[in-house]
């Protein structure tokens, strides 16, 4: 399963800040290896989302919003407005759907409320725990 550029490196971002405590955008493009200008573009939308907090000055820098067994994958996948993992029918693509007559709609809709509840079990907290097996 691919995960898309920009939840990659939202979540690689989201690690970074669980793993650091409170760090700038500076410091996670040069940790991860990912552009400075979309690394900030990435932090403003989890910021909205409110999955992390900024601090302006000096000794600022990002910090997570809450603890990391209360942030989900899907949480994430909504802050940046992923929507690869819907079904073309509740994305509104006509050119995938053909509409209502469509047989399969009833397969698509449980489909992806099965990934929904998947992406809704995961938490940052599982997620650092798989990696720091891998990292180890």
């Amino acid at each position: 399963m691919a995960v898309n550029t920009k939840t990659g490196y939202a979540l690689r971002a989201l690690i970074e800040i669980a793993l650091q405590g409170q760090v700038s955008a500076q410091k996670i493009s040069e940790a991860q290896n990912l552009p400075k200008k979309y690394i900030e573009h990435l932090l403003s939308l989890m910021r909205e989302a409110r999955l992390i907090n900024s601090t302006a000055g000096i000794r600022g820098g990002y910090s997570l919003a809450k603890e990391p067994d209360e942030i989900t994958f899907k949480n994430l996948l909504q802050a940046v407005g992923d929507e690869s993992f819907a079904t073309a029918c509740h994305r509104g693509l006509k050119e995938y759907c053909i509409g209502t007559g469509c047989t399969l709609a009833p397969f698509y809709t449980e489909l992806e409320g099965k990934l929904n509840e998947i992406f809704d079990s995961y938490t940052l907290r599982d997620i650092l725990n798989i990696w720091e097996r891998k990292v180890s």
